[in-house]
């Protein structure tokens, strides 16, 4: 069984990856869904290992191990370096780590912001039934929340997706500060886990290629994820979605025609130089590329309007926007020209 770790505030090719086998693969009325015996439960390992660790046993252990055993290794594999849940050391290894008193701390807010999560439950219910409208025969899998000490954002395998909810405290929570900019707590506020249930899902179903790829086709795939998460989240904002404040969204609105210029004359565009897409796509106070005075992330921002206007113009559904692999076909029927 695949598992991969990775933190969402990368884009996809370049974020950090773990897996432990070489090949694997309008928003309804929530009450109805509810109606329809269909609401998501979000499956709470971090609950279960906190009253583990308040009070240790085998008994414990032997559930945790029934109940989550493929999780708990990739888990292990993020906060401790040990994947093995059968050896002794495992547990002792997580108690040690947990046993920090910062961590400890944070644990117990992570628990007290996330003791309710009904309202995340109903809004990924909704989803779901997007998903099932949109990509047939196909459905979020079970959902799960963990606790791993500012660690990986998102725990994937290939039936359980989980979020570390302490790394969504608000944007001013304290134990942030020593740790994180100003650009980067802007998104690690309580609703953005919803966004980010589903982007972890989206990231599976992307074709991987192991063509090398460059510029186009990185801002593309980015742009796929936005596009989906507009469809899927039809109350969200487009500031919201992609992590922006209105005023950056407003900047990269205005200066949209001058953004696409700078890529294109300065030959970006197919460019498969590493470092020049990073500055493109990474987490950052402003675009390198770009300006100074921008918000980071614009070329996701610019994927995300070439594949609006693809879809616009073909009327192609979301399930083949998301399987179409040949890039330079998108830019062009989009006929994308801010």
């Amino acid at each position: 069984m695949k598992y991969v770790i990775t933190l969402l505030f990368l884009f996809v090719s370049l974020s950090s990856l773990y897996s432990c086998t070489s090949n694997s693969k309008q928003r309804n009325d929530s009450a109805s869904i509810q109606n329809q015996g269909e609401l998501i439960s979000i499956k709470r390992f971090d609950q279960d290992l906190y009253r583990y660790l308040q009070s240790p046993s085998s008994l414990q252990q032997d559930s945790l191990i029934g109940l989550y055993g493929k999780f708990m290794e990739a888990f292990g594999t993020v906060t401790i370096n040990n994947s093995d849940i059968s050896a002794a050391s495992y547990f002792s290894d997580l108690k040690g780590y947990f046993s920090n008193p910062m961590l400890s701390q944070i644990y117990k807010d992570a628990l007290d912001t996330f003791s309710v999560v009904l309202p995340y439950e109903k809004e990924l219910s909704v989803a779901d039934e997007l998903i099932r409208k949109y990509f047939a025969g196909k459905q979020l899998p079970t959902l799960g929340m963990h606790v791993s000490g500012f660690k990986a954002n998102t725990i994937v395998l290939a039936d359980f997706i989980s979020i570390s909810s302490d790394r969504y405290l608000g944007t001013d929570y304290s134990g942030y500060k020593d740790f994180f900019e100003d650009y980067q707590r802007q998104q690690m506020k309580p609703e953005m886990i919803s966004r980010d249930y589903l982007k972890a899902w989206i990231l599976t179903e992307i074709p991987i290629s192991n063509k090398r790829k460059d510029l186009l086709a990185e801002i593309i795939n980015e742009g796929k994820i936005l596009y989906t998460l507009q469809l899927l989240l039809p109350n969200w904002g487009e500031a919201a979605l992609i992590g922006y404040t209105s005023e950056q969204l407003d900047w990269s609105k205005n200066k949209e025609k001058e953004i696409w210029k700078v890529t294109v004359d300065q030959n970006y565009l197919f460019t498969t130089d590493y470092m020049t897409i990073l500055k493109y796509l990474e987490e950052a106070p402003y675009t390198a590329t770009i300006s100074t005075d921008s918000p980071g992330r614009l070329g996701a921002w610019i994927g995300w309007q070439i594949v609006k206007a693809y879809a616009a113009n073909t009327g192609a559904s979301l399930d083949s926007i998301i399987k179409e692999s040949d890039m330079q076909n998108i830019l062009k029927q989009s006929k994308y020209n801010p």
